[in-house]
């Protein structure tokens, strides 16, 4: 099964750290904000599909 939807979370020196892969871009930030209450910060979803990359903040909701 491929699984096109990729979670990073951004370390503090900028870096990534592969978190898990998801089927789509949707499950992808769903399963985001389920990270972000218990490990607050900034992620990136890589979507292979749509060939993007889109930044997440979990430290402040109103920026989702």
């Amino acid at each position: 099964m491929r699984l096109p939807s990729r979670i990073y979370k951004v370390q503090n020196d900028g870096g990534l750290h592969f978190v898990e892969a998801t089927q789509t871009f949707d499950d992808a930030k769903e399963r985001v904000r389920e990270l972000g209450a218990i490990w607050p910060g900034e992620y990136v979803i890589d979507d292979e599909e749509k060939g993007e990359r889109v930044f997440i903040s979990t430290r402040d909701e109103r920026k989702n």
